[in-house]
């Protein structure tokens, strides 16, 4: 997990408004630097290029790109809404941090204000000869550069809003957090601190990061130890407390110690592994929906959910292979790790409910859980097969065709569910 100052610097970079500004103050930091490199330029160069060419130029260029960078924005708020109404809202952050769209509207408002600082500069006579002709040379780079990302942006936008999209982009991020998650399984058990008193937040909220390594820092500090109990994806409250502290601390103490637990409103992809599978299963269930009808949808989303908990599973023999030092006594902060169950229950079960009146998703589900049982065996074995009956249980109360259940009973007991 990352440090608070890491967690915070890196939503500043996700954020839809920080490319835009990068990039136009890159575009007036060129503009501003054109007369530095006058000195530096052929004697002969310099009555190559007018004013009044790059006024005409800049010009053109400060006209359109407005409209350009304008139209972009349109359509991506477009794409965007069409992607929260075909898979879900939940999605929507992750298509907004597309670095392919914050590029391309990036550019144009870049170049735009490249144009508009160009032309007042040649309006205000700032440039030498030889700075025309630099700034001139500047200018047809930034057509090259405009032209390409409008090719590669209009190739995007046909895939922006569509919902395959959005399940390529949330299983990339469950990915990525589950790549960093541990497993219940092979961490230590939470200690109870049977006298000790429990961290509350100041106000409730999804914890969306713990500074681990500032925690671990103000227990050695304060000479205590910490059991977490709302990871990252936890709902934290005045019933429901952040951490369990072996001894209690003054105040200043405890304020420093909830400053470790950045709180929000929403639940944060990069973070929370069990998210990304929430609304892979989300997905689902409105792809499941009658006014939807599109089970197609929902099988290609437990694919996507089994090859992220497959990854995982690699993921975790790989850590194992790397013989990490056990926990020794003076372990300061404890962190819950992922129950498999939980996670196979937060992709699944949902989907399972869903379309328990369709043999067709049954049977995706139980080969999904089967391939991942054999997969791993030790790891998923148990609640795969708890799961498994739950799937079977729900379809065979929902179907009501005789033959569908006994096809559904064949394709159970083939894949190791049957009794």
């Amino acid at each position: 997990m990352l440090s608070r100052a890491e967690f915070l610097v890196n939503r500043v970079l996700r954020s839809i408004w920080f490319r835009p500004a990068a990039y136009a103050a890159g575009a007036a930091f060129t503009v501003f630097l054109t007369p530095i490199l006058d000195p530096f330029m052929p004697f002969e160069w310099e009555e190559l290029i007018s004013a009044q060419t790059n006024e005409a130029v800049l010009t053109i260029l400060a006209s359109s790109l407005l409209a350009v960078a304008i139209f972009s924005l349109s359509t991506m708020v477009s794409a965007l809404q069409s992607a929260s109404s075909s898979a879900t809202p939940r999605a929507r952050p992750l298509l907004v941090e597309d670095a392919a769209a914050q590029n391309a509207i990036s550019t144009f408002i870049g170049a735009f204000l490249f144009s508009l600082l160009g032309v007042i500069g040649t309006r205000l006579d700032l440039y030498s000869p030889a700075g025309r002709v630099i700034l001139f040379g500047l200018t047809v780079l930034l057509v090259v550069i405009v032209v390409a990302t409008l090719i590669r942006w209009l190739q995007r936008l046909s895939r922006l809003g569509d919902v395959t999209e959005a399940i390529r982009r949330v299983e990339d991020a469950a990915q990525l957090a589950f790549d960093h998650a541990p497993v219940a399984e092979r961490v230590p058990d939470l200690p109870a601190f049977e006298e000790g008193v429990d961290l509350y937040p100041k106000a409730p909220g999804f914890v969306q990061n713990v500074a681990l390594e500032d925690l671990r820092a103000l227990a050695d500090k304060l000479e205590i130890k910490v059991a977490v109990k709302a990871p990252p994806g936890h709902f934290a409250d005045a019933g429901a407390p952040l951490a369990r502290l072996s001894e209690d601390v003054d105040a200043d103490c405890r304020d420093a110690l909830c400053a470790c637990f950045n709180l929000g409103s929403d639940r944060d992809f990069h973070s929370d592994p069990c998210f990304g599978l929430t609304v892979l299963s989300e997905i689902a269930s409105k792809a499941l929906s009658p006014g939807v009808n599109d089970p197609g949808t929902a099988i290609h989303v437990i694919r996507a959910i089994e090859r992220v908990l497959h990854k995982w599973s690699l993921t975790l023999e790989k850590r194992q292979q790397e013989s990490d030092p056990e926990p020794d006594a003076e372990t300061r902060v404890f962190l819950p790790g992922i129950r498999v169950s939980h996670a196979l229950s937060c992709g699944f079960s949902p989907i399972a409910f869903d379309g328990a009146d369709r043999p067709v998703i049954t049977r995706t589900l139980l080969s999904a859980l089967s391939g991942l049982r054999a997969s791993d065996e030790a790891l998923y074995g148990e609640a795969v097969q708890v799961l498994g009956a739950d799937v079977l249980a729900r379809a065979k109360a929902s179907v009501t065709y005789e033959g569908d259940r006994e096809i559904l009973d064949q394709a159970a007991r083939r894949m190791g569910f049957g009794e």
